[in-house]
């Protein structure tokens, strides 16, 4: 039986065509066909046979696609088809070389150095302000060298952590190492830890760092922080404290008063919360995780309270106690106080002349603390461990760590603290 005839579509006869309870379909000829569908939506079929199996494809809506565009694309099909082509198979290894495509040039914008180094970053555990201070010190001495700007430098790409030579990021280094040795230092120890990330993770091909020979980093002189061990000068500050009324108020008076009670550490000082403190007991307990030392194994840090501590507690407690931080900011209540308003204090107060034994940071009091306690080591009669303990320095040699880790030292701790308050009552008063 011969095929029927089947009479060419129209414009007419397509916007006429109204959707019915199932679809159908209105046939153009030669495999061109539009789909109704019950909703009214008009689509465009193409049917042909290829190696003997039959295929259909679509070709686009109409009217969006015309009856002219979608015989068009029919002719181009079948012209395809002649040739040995599937269209459908076509598209699927355009689609999918596109789509590898895009993929490599992804994965190449991950690779770029400002993305591996921030990804590296965000995996270190420090403290807060140890890791804001180690990204500064990435984005102003070494993206400068990789990295592109716009005109209000804002950071628009970088190159590839790759591609990046040993010699390009010694120039980095060594450019550094002119103006601040000690910064160079530790940049350079960072970025054998970011490369060594960066390999294991296969962002690199190779550890470029391992290139470097480490005197391009000129070695510095430790030297220890300056601090106040004289009992005259220690005096003087105290007294210095007890009436200032500088910047920061009495937010940062009781700050350093404090510290010269309890010798933590800068950045424990100032993010003490008063969910730390157990007036019960008299004790303060910070999580191992916020200390400087993090050893899973190490017990969380407690340092017990002299009266003279819980004095201040109290009072500052009138004035913080409604929020998080035993010490707020003294501008934003919603923060902790800055360790800088501390040490600008003291400027303030006058205690910068390191010559003379009269310089003193928040810091310092943990040296002075350690120093003046090795001195009337015969008064108070408190161990080199407790000593060690009350600031927080742990035994070195892990197998007599493994020992001793567990150790309680508190009420020994408690002892020696309420001497050392005493005697800064003392010195206050000479």
């Amino acid at each position: 039986m011969a095929n029927k005839k089947v009479s060419p579509l129209t414009d007419t006869e397509i916007k006429n065509a109204k959707p019915k309870d199932k679809k159908y379909t209105l046939s153009d000829g030669n495999g061109l066909q539009l789909l109704i569908k019950p909703d009214g939506k008009k689509i465009w079929e193409i049917r042909y046979t290829i190696d003997g199996k039959p295929k259909a494809t679509t070709a686009g809506t109409y009217p969006t696609v015309s009856l002219k565009q979608a015989r068009e694309k029919r002719d181009e099909l079948k012209v395809k088809v002649s040739t040995g082509v599937d269209p459908i198979q076509e598209k699927k290894e355009i689609k999918a070389i596109v789509k590898l495509e895009e993929e490599k040039i992804e994965a190449l914008e991950n690779m770029q150095f400002h993305k591996i180094a921030y990804e590296w970053l965000s995996t270190l555990t420090v403290v807060e302000v140890t890791a804001i201070k180690k990204k500064r010190d990435f984005e102003r001495d070494i993206f400068p060298y990789f990295c592109t700007y716009d005109e209000n430098h804002n950071l628009i790409s970088s190159k590839q952590i790759g591609e990046i030579t040993h010699g390009e990021l010694m120039r980095a280094i060594t450019q550094k190492a002119k103006t601040t040795a000690d910064t160079a230092k530790r940049l350079f120890a960072d970025c054998v830890r970011l490369w060594t990330y960066a390999v294991s993770h296969e962002y690199a091909d190779i550890n470029i760092t391992h290139k470097i020979d480490k005197s391009v980093v000129p070695k510095t002189e430790k030297k220890n922080f300056a601090k106040i061990t004289d009992e005259k000068i220690l005096g003087e500050l105290l007294r210095a404290i007890e009436v200032y009324k500088g910047d920061g108020g009495i937010i940062v008076k009781n700050v350093l008063r404090f510290v010269t009670l309890l010798p933590l550490r800068a950045e424990n000082l100032c993010t003490l919360k008063w969910e730390s403190v157990n007036f019960e007991k008299a004790i303060i307990t910070i999580p191992r995780s916020e200390m400087k030392v993090k050893n899973k194994n190490l017990s969380d840090f407690i340092l017990p309270l002299p009266h003279q501590a819980v004095s201040i507690l109290k009072e500052i407690q009138a004035i913080t106690g409604w929020g998080v931080w035993v010490f707020h900011g003294a501008r934003n209540n919603k923060v902790h106080v800055n360790k800088e308003s501390g040490n600008k204090a003291l400027r303030i107060m006058g205690f910068v002349d390191e010559v003379n034994g009269r310089k003193q940071t928040l810091h310092s009091f943990r040296g002075t603390f350690r120093s003046l306690t090795e001195t009337y080591a015969t008064q108070h009669k408190a161990s080199f461990e407790v000593r060690e303990r009350c600031i927080d320095h742990n035994e070195r040699n892990e197998a007599v760590r493994a020992y001793t880790h567990k150790a309680d030292y508190t009420e020994q701790m408690r002892e020696l603290l309420q001497w050392w308050a005493d005697y800064l009552d003392g010195v206050k008063k000479a």
